[in-house]
């Protein structure tokens, strides 16, 4: 009976550990560790430690989290929040994390699988009947805003078509679980009308990219946005690891990560990573984490959906950053 009891035992710790995979493994977190010098390990580790792991079952709770706030934005809006009929939900770009939410929001709140249109399709149904959305809301669903950029320059400001279809609607919602201080202070200049000014701060922060080509296109089309009809959904709001805000590391833990980042900053692209944000998800690191975490956590660069010249020296569409080849382009040194 004891062989008995000690097999089931045995089972059913070997089923837990096949069921409950880490995506973030301790064989990674050691191959990560091991890229430091001896005297940066401590840093390290205290970096890793104050990162906001968002996990499958995290994200779950998270989506219906949100979901009861848009809710509430909807109801006040006085949208049908029983039946979604008069609401759409979409995403910014195919291929990308909002994929993943999309699915897990409809999975997680039983929404019909009708209501989630492409902006392809979209588009298409508004092409010959430009008023078909004027009395419905939209939703587009994101997992993390960094600095709004993405949404702002290469969604509205460089397609005219996805800026028409956003002002036929009463309404639209941009949905996400961490939204940044930064990408806050961006939407309020456009809230409040500042399109120039927004357009000079994105300038000054990116000297490496070139707007000439799309830059009257751009200022057309967020200048036509009606932004009163936009709001923004969010569970959190995240401040730099480096922040006065931020109370969880004393001063002393704040130079000990400024040390580090500094010693094994990589020189080129490196995203919005400068935002210094804390947060991660099981599917994939935003790009405001700081890079030399991209490869624990898993990062792909995808510059294949916008039209902009690429930073300098970046060669390929598409560059994955992961722990296996941390020792080539994605490594920390």
């Amino acid at each position: 009976m004891s062989d008995e009891h000690n097999l089931f035992g045995e089972t059913t710790e070997a089923l837990f550990r096949r069921f409950n995979e880490p995506v973030v493994t301790i064989e990674s977190i050691k191959k990560w560790l091991s890229s430091f010098d001896d005297e940066d390990k401590f840093a390290a580790l205290l970096l890793l430690s104050h990162i906001e792991y968002h996990s499958q079952p995290r994200v779950m709770r998270e989506t219906r989290l949100v979901h009861e706030q848009l809710l509430e934005r909807l109801s006040m809006g006085r949208f049908d929040v029983k039946t979604f009929q008069d609401i759409d939900f979409s995403r910014e770009f195919t291929c990308k994390s909002g994929d993943v939410v999309s699915f897990i929001y409809r999975k997680s709140n039983l929404i019909p699988n009708k209501n989630f249109k492409t902006f392809d399709q979209l588009i298409r149904e508004t092409v010959n009947n430009p008023d078909m959305f004027k009395n419905r809301a939209l939703v587009i669903l994101d997992d993390y805003i960094g600095t709004g950029s993405q949404f702002i320059f290469h969604f509205i400001g460089e397609n005219s078509e996805d800026a028409r279809v956003i002002n036929s609607y009463r309404k639209t919602y941009l949905v996400s679980y961490i939204i940044h201080e930064k990408a806050l202070q961006n939407f309020r200049l456009l809230f409040d009308g500042k399109v120039e000014q927004f357009i000079m701060a994105e300038k000054e922060q990116f000297p490496d990219f070139d707007f000439t080509p799309e830059e009257e296109t751009i200022r057309r089309n967020l200048t036509n946005l009606d932004w009163n009809k936009i709001e923004l959904v969010y569970l959190e709001i995240e401040k730099p690891l480096m922040s006065l805000d931020n109370k969880t590391l004393n001063d002393n833990e704040k130079r000990q990560i400024d040390r580090l980042l500094n010693k094994y900053k990589q020189e080129g692209y490196s995203g919005t990573s400068y935002l210094l944000g804390h947060h991660t998800f099981f599917f994939g690191a935003p790009n405001s984490l700081p890079r030399i975490l991209w490869p624990l956590f898993n990062r792909v660069e995808d510059f294949s959906y916008t039209a902009t010249p690429r930073p300098v020296d970046l060669n390929e569409d598409v560059i994955g950053y992961a722990i296996d080849n941390i020792d080539n382009e994605a490594g920390t040194q």
